[in-house]
């Protein structure tokens, strides 16, 4: 929204009008200041000015271009301000655009793409590892292995179920239980799945969804 206007009923200075013009918003070039004009209809004139934020340190100043005649007034307009900035007017949030999308996606895959590591193993195994919430010390390990008949069975070469304690059993239990939900078999503690080669990107995804989700809840 590039304007907003609030009607408020103040004890001291009555009914106003108090409208905020988002449009004309200015900032510092690192976004840590900014100057929001606003506009308040009294009962006998206008009043105007803009408000000097910094959304990271919570803190406004409001200057006056055209204050209201009684400083009672301004105090009492100003506070409410203060309170409907911190409380409301940060909280409105601003329209995406089709490119700005498209930055966020390219920059995500690219991130992702980079976290991702792999090696091949002297069986000639793939063994990808992937960081947990973007933390180098906390990563999970897949295996992949191509069979001779150029499918492909994701595992994650009993890593997982073997790291659940004795007490843990209702756990382990749960994970099971949900990955066989999933499609996802359990054979010697090995959690795998068997995928043909146009189904390896979603059920690598997939793998990896419910890996990462076991780490989170029951292993961290």
């Amino acid at each position: 929204m590039d304007i907003i206007s609030k009607k408020v009923s103040l004890p001291k200075t009555g009914s106003v009008k108090i409208t905020f013009y988002r449009d004309r918003r200015r900032s510092t070039k690192d976004k840590s200041f900014f100057s929001l004009p606003f506009e308040v209809q009294l009962m006998d004139k206008n009043a105007q000015g803009e408000i000097i934020y910094s959304p990271n340190f919570r803190s406004c100043r409001i200057l006056w271009s055209l204050s209201p005649e009684e400083e009672r007034e301004s105090e009492e307009i100003e506070n409410f301000i203060k309170e409907f900035l911190f409380g409301t007017l940060m909280s409105v949030t601003e329209p995406l655009t089709s490119q700005e999308v498209e930055i966020i996606l390219n920059n995500y895959h690219e991130f992702f793409k980079n976290s991702i590591k792999y090696k091949i193993s002297e069986q000639g195994n793939c063994e990808l590892t992937i960081p947990l919430g973007g933390k180098e010390s906390k990563q999970i390990k897949i295996i992949l292995r191509k069979k001779d008949t150029g499918d492909f069975v994701i595992s994650d070469d009993g890593l997982i179920l073997r790291q659940f304690r004795p007490h843990e059993r209702g756990q382990r239990e749960k994970v099971i239980f949900a990955a066989k939900k999933l499609g996802i078999e359990v054979r010697d503690e090995e959690l795998f799945l068997e995928t043909s080669s146009i189904d390896l990107s979603v059920n690598l995804y997939k793998f990896i969804q419910i890996v990462s989700a076991v780490y989170f809840f029951y292993l961290m």
